[in-house]
């Protein structure tokens, strides 16, 4: 069985927001016990992120460090802004999909990891497309 859904949601400039309750319930309803499960984010300056996704610390930590390792500078190449261009080698650096295990209806890894959602632009209309396979 294959079940998909779409996700839709108003980021803010550099938010990290936990997707991991609404995948949850993405995978509740989809009704599959065991599989695997893709979450995949079709924009260029979004990433998605399995860490540990314990409360909003983890999520400071991330923004800053990303902004530390690509900061916004004005000498891009392909320079739209130094925003844009910097989100660009962000996403593509961290990426924008995420893969999990489904086993008994829950991912394997919900008490160690979650799925963050972070955006480099903003504010944002984004979509998250979640595709669930298995039985």
């Amino acid at each position: 069985m294959v079940y998909i859904e779409t996700k839709m949601l108003q980021t803010e400039k550099e938010d990290v927001i936990s997707l991991s309750k609404d995948i949850q319930e993405i995978l509740e309803r989809s009704g599959i016990q065991n599989g695997i499960l893709t979450v995949e984010a079709p924009h260029s300056t979004v990433s998605l992120m399995a860490t540990t996704d314990h409360g909003y610390r983890v999520c400071e930590d991330v923004r800053e460090e990303l902004k530390r390792l690509v900061p916004s500078r004005v000498d891009f190449k392909h320079e739209e802004s130094p925003d844009d261009a910097a989100g660009h080698i962000k996403s593509g650096l961290v990426g924008t999909s995420v893969t999990m295990i489904v086993k008994e209806g829950r991912l394997m890894a919900e008490n160690k990891r979650g799925i963050l959602l972070l955006e480099y632009d903003g504010p944002r209309r984004r979509m998250v497309h979640v595709c669930i396979v298995g039985e």
